[in-house]
């Protein structure tokens, strides 16, 4: 975690690794709330932390160890993931890396996660939506 300074504030850079369509997502997800990237992600740090979704099922997920970018720079494969650095107020950061620690997990994939529950749960794809739309109506009627 990078502390940096912006005038009299202060936040963290967090880096971690997310698979290239959730990146995309949620930076579209930004635009499409209206917010920047940045205050987004705060936002979502925020209610994860309120929520705490993990204690009702949420599983940590662990990124990728290594993500150079789009290539494997070894063997030139496609990897699928990238960086990303997540800006959060330093004081939040500091609560994200206090439940890493706490459940034994890297901050990394703690936001890793958290961005996953916020694109998947939160604010689901279009797709995602009807799908689970569909599968209630066929539940309703086989009952």
């Amino acid at each position: 975690m990078r502390v940096r300074r912006a005038g009299d504030c202060r936040y963290a850079e967090v880096t971690t690794r997310l698979p290239i369509k959730l990146h995309l997502y949620t930076k579209a997800l930004a635009f499409a709330l209206g917010k920047t990237l940045k205050s987004m992600y705060q936002d979502c740090a925020e209610q994860f932390l309120r929520e705490e979704p993990w204690k009702y099922g949420l599983r940590w997920r662990p990124n990728q160890d290594r993500a150079p970018g789009f290539l494997d720079r070894d063997d030139k494969t496609v990897t699928g993931w990238m960086q990303a650095k997540v800006r959060l107020r330093h004081e939040t950061a500091l609560r994200l890396e206090a439940l890493a620690a706490k459940e034994k997990i890297s901050v990394s994939s703690l936001c890793y996660t958290m961005l996953y529950w916020w694109a998947w749960y939160q604010y689901p794809p279009a797709h995602e939506r009807e799908r689970r739309a569909k599968a209630l109506a066929n539940k309703g009627e086989s009952s």
